[in-house]
C-alpha cells in the first residue's frame, strides 16, 4: 500500500544555531542519494517550533533489514552523512524503530 513498512525516528540535537546548517545538509544528502540507497523510500524532516535545537527525522525503509543494514557504521551512505553532520549535533540522536499501523495524509499543491 505505502512501498515501505518500517521507520526509523531520530531525534536529533544541533548546537546553538546549527539546526538549520544540519538539517539542510541531512535534505541534501537523501535527496542526492535517496536513489542508490537500497530499501530507502523517503523521509520527513521536523524542526520543533519550541525548541530551536531539536529536528525529527522520520526515514521511510522498505524491510527491517535495509533500515537496519543502513545505520550500521560501516554502511558506506551512513559514514557519508554521519561526517558531514556529527560536528553540528550537541548529542548523539537518539533513534527508534516503527512499523506502520494506520495512516491518511492528503496533500494538495
Amino acid at each position: 500500500m505505502y512501498g515501505f513498512k518500517y521507520i526509523k525516528h531520530n531525534k536529533a540535537r544541533f548546537k546553538p544555531n546549527k539546526r538549520e546548517e544540519g538539517t539542510k545538509i541531512l535534505a541534501d544528502f537523501f535527496n542526492e542519494y535517496e536513489n542508490q540507497i537500497e530499501g530507502f523510500k523517503g523521509f520527513i524532516i521536523m524542526n520543533s517550533v519550541h525548541d530551536l535545537q531539536e529536528t525529527i527525522a522520520l526515514t521511510f525503509w522498505e524491510t527491517k533489514e535495509d533500515m537496519d543494514k543502513y545505520h550500521k557504521l560501516n554502511n558506506k551512505w551512513f559514514n557519508i552523512i554521519t561526517e558531514r553532520i556529527k560536528s553540528l549535533f550537541e548529542q548523539v540522536p537518539e533513534r527508534s524503530d516503527y512499523t506502520i499501523f494506520n495512516s491518511s495524509i492528503s496533500y494538495k499543491i
